[in-house]
């Protein structure tokens, strides 16, 4: 479904409506968690539903002038947007003010901004105007260099403050790689490397080289099934190469796990792998966000009558956990309907990524679906106990300034595109 107003062009009906209600459904939810501190309307910077009230507005306002822009403008200003947000990131590490132990954040008078938010529209702009040069082919290595390297630097700076979660994000820009013609064994590399991470976590070092050779040898079974087994053949066989590969990676996880990682974040881990038991102190916010969902029941307790919510039992409830205001208050009925909108949207938005023709338009539908998705699936999965607590926001559903201009100004300058390809019929 389309609009087909003069003014703004045939922007897609589908992906707004799903927008907007996301928007104030999310600032419903973020009005119920902390009313007990607000008198009146809300209007007020001095509150989180206020201030993200003001943020919404300025969307508004941001929305306006993208929807009359000249579309074909943003690949022209990729470069300068990408160097601008890279530079961001490196004030961050210079004059950043620390929260919640990350130094993520620039300080402007009350206002504080995330540009590790805004870099994720930067990266997706240069990754967009590199791969939409005509004679490039993913499948050779002389064409990979320079897009891996406008993912890899944003990442750096980034676990440089250090924000883990943010950093992980930029993974999801492998699905765009892939669509556009990068081997499908960098995706299978990746799950195994998860599948090994995992293991080699879960249980100790011989175990998890039981495992690996056991499947190894199995796999090789199954690719020589029609021939003899040739020991010296079985050495050489590139299975066994990826297995060595995944035996040395599972030693390097655990120095990683031992050295590089926080306290906090080993507990994390360590509390979704089942070997900690902890609902007090690290567990504690993740045990309070399943009792809420869990309290909800099939209709929820109603708008504002949320118990956990109230009482502040659930820490980040307005950012990283608003998903459990939703399950308390809701029900399974309103979380199913907020998780079918965003479904609908990012599904909404790679329809529309493959009637480009453009290919700079394709590829930056193609980003943001992907840092949606995987936005969505690590939020959610927070919440639900299944992901370890690495603080992503739930995109514009969240408290968050940053979070909200960012994803907007990325949806919209789609919307934008999208509409243009239109208009050029």
């Amino acid at each position: 479904m389309r609009n087909s107003s003069n003014l703004f062009g045939r922007i897609d009906t589908t992906a707004l409506c799903l927008y907007l209600f996301l928007l104030f459904f999310g600032w419903m939810n973020i009005y119920a968690t902390v009313n007990a501190e607000i008198i009146g309307f809300a209007w007020d910077w001095k509150n989180e539903a206020g201030r993200q009230l003001i943020f919404i507005g300025l969307a508004g306002i941001i929305i306006f002038f993208i929807l009359l822009s000249d579309a074909r403008i943003y690949e022209v200003i990729s470069i300068p947007i990408y160097v601008i947000t890279i530079l961001l990131l490196i004030c961050v590490l210079i004059f950043g003010v620390e929260v919640g132990g990350n130094k993520s954040w620039l300080e402007l008078g009350e206002l504080r901004v995330q540009p590790s938010e805004f870099v994720k529209l930067g990266s997706i702009m240069i990754l967009a105007r590199v791969l939409s040069v005509r004679e490039v082919d993913l499948k050779k290595w002389k064409y990979r260099w320079l897009p891996f390297f406008t993912i890899f630097l944003p990442i750096i700076l980034i676990i440089l403050q250090p924000d883990i979660g943010s950093a992980i994000v930029f993974v999801s820009f492998i699905f765009v790689l892939y669509r556009e013609g990068l081997p499908g064994y960098f995706i299978y590399t990746g799950i195994g490397t998860i599948i090994v991470s995992i293991l080699a976590l879960a249980f100790n070092t011989i175990t998890v080289l039981v495992i690996i050779v056991f499947f190894s040898f199995f796999a090789f079974l199954l690719n020589r099934s029609q021939k003899r087994i040739n020991f010296r053949e079985f050495i050489r066989h590139p299975i066994m190469l990826f297995s060595s590969m995944a035996i040395a990676w599972a030693q390097i996880v655990n120095i990683i796990f031992d050295q590089l990682l926080r306290p906090h974040q080993q507990i994390r881990i360590q509390l979704l792998l089942g070997k900690l038991d902890d609902t007090s102190s690290i567990g504690y916010q993740t045990a309070q966000s399943l009792i809420a969902i869990g309290s909800g029941g099939l209709m929820g307790k109603g708008y504002m009558k949320g118990t956990q919510t109230k009482l502040n039992f659930v820490p980040e409830q307005t950012t990283d956990y608003i998903f459990c205001t939703v399950g308390e208050e809701w029900g399974f009925l309103g979380s199913v309907i907020v998780l079918s909108c965003f479904s609908l949207l990012i599904g909404r938005i790679i329809i529309l990524a493959d009637r480009q023709k453009d290919a700079f338009a394709r590829i930056f539908g193609y980003g943001i679906g992907s840092i949606l998705l995987v936005h969505f699936i690590i939020n959610i999965g927070m919440t639900l106990a299944v992901i370890p607590v690495i603080g992503i926001p739930l995109p514009f559903f969240s408290y968050g300034g940053s979070s909200l201009l960012a994803f907007t100004i990325m949806l919209f300058i789609f919307l934008r595109m999208d509409s243009h390809s239109w208009e050029s019929l």
